[in-house]
């Protein structure tokens, strides 16, 4: 059984720092994912993160430990935790689209004041997954090769 946390946060940095500060996340956290047995994917907008990650239950434990003492960002919160029998970003260590204004639209909802609706977590889930979906390539007989 893997353990799967989605989670969102507010990033800490300057809108300007962004690019460096993403990339000095995402490269150390693909070779650590990896090196771990953790899959997942991360998402940041102008003001946030949302990542799912999927793994073993004593190594995501500890991992959201050092998610929240992170500096990078404050106010972690978990909005799904639960078990899985079967990972949704198996191919992945970390999937990584970049930083996207339009992904703030999934997560606004779930960082707004009131109760966490699991419609909006579903959502976000749904983003992550067709984000890191395989782009599928045309056979040559698709293209009209001969």
């Amino acid at each position: 059984m893997q353990r799967t946390i989605v989670y969102v946060s507010t990033h800490t940095f300057a809108t300007k720092q962004a690019a460096a500060v993403i990339a000095a996340i995402v490269a150390p956290a693909e070779r650590r994912n990896a090196s771990l047995g953790v899959t997942g994917a991360l998402i940041a907008t102008e003001n946030h993160f949302a990542q799912l990650i999927e793994g073993p239950d004593a190594v995501i434990a500890t991992l959201m430990q050092s998610i929240g003492r992170d500096p990078r960002h404050r106010d972690v919160l978990v909005v799904q935790d639960g078990g899985s029998d079967r990972r949704r970003f198996s191919e992945w260590s970390l999937a990584y689209q970049g930083k996207s204004a339009y992904f703030e639209t999934f997560v606004r909802p779930l960082v707004a004041p009131g109760p966490v609706r699991p419609a909006d977590v579903d959502r976000l889930v749904d983003l992550l997954t067709r984000l890191a979906a395989p782009v599928a390539r045309p056979l040559l007989r698709d293209i009209g090769a001969p």
